[in-house]
């Protein structure tokens, strides 16, 4: 069974990664996320840090989902 302690709306997990990521010059809201999710959304899945919920608005994982969108985004795309 999944633990379900920590997830919380992806936007709130966007603006918490912004803040602590100033460097990469990332702005809050929600058309920054979306374009975010645009190009990392298949790793951020895959890492298991954003799961899509009732099949509406994304969910994170507000503990690890700065970590692995640092890495999306500073890791060049193969």
């Amino acid at each position: 069974m999944t633990n379900t302690h920590g997830w919380a709306p992806a936007l709130d997990a966007w603006g918490q990664f912004v803040r602590e990521h100033p460097e990469l010059g990332y702005r809050p809201g929600f058309w920054q996320l979306h374009n975010f999710l645009r190009l990392h959304r298949d790793a951020l899945v895959q890492h298991d840090v954003i799961r899509k919920a009732r099949n509406k608005f994304w969910i994170a994982n507000a503990q690890s989902f700065s970590g692995v969108a640092f890495d999306c985004a500073t890791s060049p795309r193969v």
